[in-house]
């Protein structure tokens, strides 16, 4: 295993340019740091796709699970592995305390045709999530994380949602993000998405339908808008309908992700 010592280090260099979207985008890569989601993908299909593993030893002999985290990582031989000196490795990742593993992974490329064949080779109802500029970091790692909770492995994004590969939203999944399909649409898929076999539904205060009024067996992509302004118009043109959550306090809305939470929970039941 290689020793690194020095920040200006090739490997130091490439980890620390993935906080940056433009070199996600360009290497076609992201990482997912901690020791429970690095033993989760190194146990998963995504397997093959790690590109190498980085590690401080000297952060893992000091927390819960490091040692066996060290351990199980020495006996793994076709991963290139690296062990960065603590204070370099604490620099080039975005938590304040790093837990000292990380696996720099590629991104699964997935076109909006191959991700439609994936959805309906899957199990269950086969719905689909679409995020029309849903910009929060949080919000979009909660929407992640719960679309797996709720068996939902399909997730379209129109352009001006958040990157779902950015650090704080791979987090936040809690290792989800390995189990989705997830697309960044074209302004052409439009076109096939309206031709699809799928109903389309939007969720919107401007109208006075429930969502709970719905035919669940139906197979549909539910489409979540913007925190501020909901979906857009381009967006809205395209839904067979709009429905809202029935609500009886006195806030205006929903958050995007809870609103998205409850919007899966009745899919589901």
């Amino acid at each position: 295993m290689e020793i690194i010592t020095s920040k200006s280090n090739e490997k130091v260099k490439f980890i620390k340019s993935l906080n940056e979207k433009k070199f996600r985008q360009k290497y076609m890569c992201f990482y997912l740091e901690g020791i429970k989601v690095v033993d989760e993908v190194l146990s998963s299909n995504r397997a093959i796709d790690i590109m190498f593993i980085a590690l401080s030893t000297e952060i893992l002999n000091n927390i819960n699970g490091g040692k066996q985290c060290i351990n199980k990582l020495s006996s793994i031989k076709n991963i290139p592995k690296y062990n960065i000196k603590r204070e370099i490795f604490e620099s080039i990742v975005d938590t304040r305390t790093p837990q000292g593993v990380l696996a720099v992974i590629k991104i699964k490329e997935v076109n909006l045709k191959k991700a439609l064949e994936l959805n309906d080779l899957s199990d269950g109802k086969k719905n689909i999530l679409l995020l029309d500029k849903v910009q929060d970091l949080g919000n979009v790692g909660t929407i992640v994380r719960t679309a797996d909770a709720f068996g939902i492995n399909t997730i379209l994004c129109t352009q001006g949602t958040a990157d779902v590969y950015s650090p704080k939203v791979v987090r936040s999944t809690m290792g989800s993000i390995l189990r989705q399909n997830i697309v960044y649409l074209k302004t052409e898929d439009l076109d096939i998405l309206k031709k699809l076999d799928y109903r389309i539904i939007g969720t919107s205060l401007k109208t006075n339908k429930y969502i709970n009024e719905l035919d669940f067996t139906v197979k549909s992509i539910f489409v979540l808008g913007n925190e501020a302004n909901g979906i857009s118009k381009e967006i809205e043109n395209i839904c067979d309908e709009l429905v809202k959550i029935k609500f009886s306090g006195k806030a205006e809305s929903l958050n995007v992700s809870i609103a998205a939470g409850i919007v899966m929970y009745l899919q589901d039941n």
